[in-house]
């Protein structure tokens, strides 16, 4: 590295330190449903997904009764399954939505296509109705909660059962009897028929939600080979639009659950149940499960700046041939509440990687309340302009893939730079003395996947709050460098430190429930502790 690129990079680094880093987990999916709900159960779909897209914290909650192989609308009317599911929402306060996967087996089981379009809407009718008692009970259990009817892809059963060698004796083939042997294109379009009537009840309701994705497993998988029965022909991965994909064809046979023996006709490969929530991720979860605030990256300030003075609108991190690349998110904040902050984050996606990766805890992340330079604009300029906060962030989420996010939580110092008044731009540069790499992330064009800024607001709590909050226990009291809290397994949403005279101290949570006091004066302090449970507050003594 050359005088002057060192020169550069130790004038950008200045200040910095380590993150110390510890996530803190909390359960915010319920999963309830038929076979297709057991088996993401079983393959733990949700929590892939959620950490794939940068929520590695959140998690999510099933179990066999809730989540039940061949279960159809009627079962979750009974008292034995709502009962099940009011306890999993007793025991998981947190929990922001339901993911409800019923309904395909009321029709796979009832459906056959010589009925007459008047009976086919009798059938549907019942569904729905049923369908939509389970979503109201879910309602009056938890005010405020809401709902992700997951749908379904198209099945495969033609295909399947004529090229399996089994014939008749093909697990699947009662299944596909019973309904007549429909064509391709005649059980999918039932499926969209249905679909389609969800989707607008959806549209009418704030709490439901759906994310239609029929032919998303043509998309991903493409028919790189014939298909083995009528109509044949092949398409390539990332061809077919979406949600619909072509109806004249199945979801591709190796997206199908594999029993070694044969597949199956309508259950999904662990990787394609997992490319069928990843899209509900992107259309839904990614932003619903986002905080009290998220803005995205405004595309026309959105790029990077390296040491040499390039100027760039690809998002780069990292170094190559001596140029070190720092990238220039700016974020829009007007709308962001006049409340204390708890924690705030940055959500990025990357898109390749040249050489070693640069991603990890070291990151060197500078922030500006407006702009480095005066000008919105990305300059040369912004790479050594000074922020009004340097720190490292906690990287999580999954860095070390293309196409994954991961999430970095930035440190307690950037906090009161992020306001209403004033528009926030952060850049992120590679450790000091890193070389041999550069990581290019996703831009702002595309909303889907442009970098996100996320904020927890604090709970408006203060000293007045003591008097009535229930007594954490604290330790080691006096304290020297660290105060443990105990919250009896309540999740902690903020911890806000005061001293006698009612001024604050800005707080970040550690690993294992601690904070640092190795920034306080010596004296007396109360520490107030928001958690998922309520308020509970401590005095202790700084030695």
């Amino acid at each position: 590295m050359n005088k002057l690129l060192s020169l550069l990079m130790a004038g950008f680094i200045a200040g910095y330190a380590a993150a110390q880093c510890s996530e803190p987990t909390s359960v915010k999916i319920m999963l309830i449903g038929d076979s297709w709900a057991s088996f993401m159960n079983i393959d733990q779909t949700f929590n892939t997904a959620l950490k794939n897209w940068g929520h590695s914290g959140y998690r999510y909650i099933s179990n066999t009764t809730v989540a039940e192989n061949g279960t159809e609308t009627n079962d979750f009317l009974t008292a034995s399954k709502l009962n099940a599911i009011k306890t999993l929402f007793a025991q998981h306060p947190n929990i922001k939505v339901v993911h409800m996967s019923i309904g395909g087996n009321d029709f796979l089981g009832d459906w056959k296509k010589s009925f007459s379009p008047g009976k086919t809407d009798t059938l549907f009718m019942q569904v729905k109705g049923r369908l939509l008692a389970i979503v109201d009970s879910l309602k009056s259990f938890k005010p405020g909660v809401h709902i992700v009817w997951s749908g379904y892809c198209y099945p495969n059963f033609r295909e399947v059962i004529q090229t399996s060698g089994l014939g008749s004796a093909h697990p699947f083939y009662d299944t596909w009897q019973k309904m007549e042997f429909p064509e391709f294109i005649e059980i999918n379009s039932l499926l969209n028929r249905v679909s389609d009537s969800v989707a607008a009840y959806a549209a009418g309701d704030p709490q439901f939600h759906f994310v239609p994705a029929m032919g998303i497993l043509q998309y991903t998988f493409g028919q790189t080979t014939p298909l083995g029965v009528p109509p044949g022909g092949t398409f390539q991965p990332y061809t077919v639009p979406l949600p619909y994909g072509d109806p004249n064809y199945p979801s591709n046979k190796n997206s199908m659950r594999d029993y070694f023996l044969t597949k199956d006709c309508f259950h999904l490969s662990p990787t394609a149940y997992l490319d069928f929530i990843e899209y509900q991720m992107q259309k839904f979860y990614h932003k619903f499960l986002m905080d009290d605030f998220y803005a995205l990256s405004d595309s026309a300030y959105t790029g990077s700046v390296s040491s040499q003075g390039n100027v760039t609108p690809d998002v780069l991190i990292g170094e190559q041939g001596g140029e070190v690349f720092a990238a220039h998110l700016s974020f829009q904040t007007n709308s962001l509440q006049n409340k204390p902050i708890a924690r705030a984050s940055v959500f990025l996606r990357r898109e390749s990687l040249s050489g070693s990766n640069p991603v990890n805890a070291n990151l060197q992340l500078k922030i500006k309340s407006g702009s480095f330079s005066g000008s919105a604009s990305i300059e040369a300029a912004d790479f050594s302009a000074a922020g009004d906060a340097v720190g490292s962030a906690c990287v999580y989420g999954v860095s070390n893939a293309d196409k994954k996010w991961f999430r970095l939580d930035l440190p307690a110092s950037f906090y009161p730079y992020i306001s209403n008044q004033h528009p926030v731009q952060i850049t992120i540069a590679p450790a000091q003395g890193f070389t041999g790499g550069r990581v290019k992330l996703s831009g702002a064009t595309d909303p889907d996947f442009a970098p996100v800024l996320n904020v927890v607001y604090q709970q408006n709590v203060g000293v007045d709050d003591a008097v009535n909050a229930e007594t954490a226990n604290v330790f080691p009291n006096p304290a020297s460098d660290y105060l443990q809290l105990e919250t009896n397994g309540s999740e902690i949403h903020a911890v806000t430190l005061y001293d006698i005279t009612g001024r604050s101290y800005p707080t970040a949570l550690l690993d294992d429930n601690r904070i640092s006091t190795v920034h306080l004066n010596a004296g007396h302090y109360f520490v107030i502790v928001t958690t998922s449970q309520g308020i509970l507050t401590a005095r202790f003594v700084k030695e």
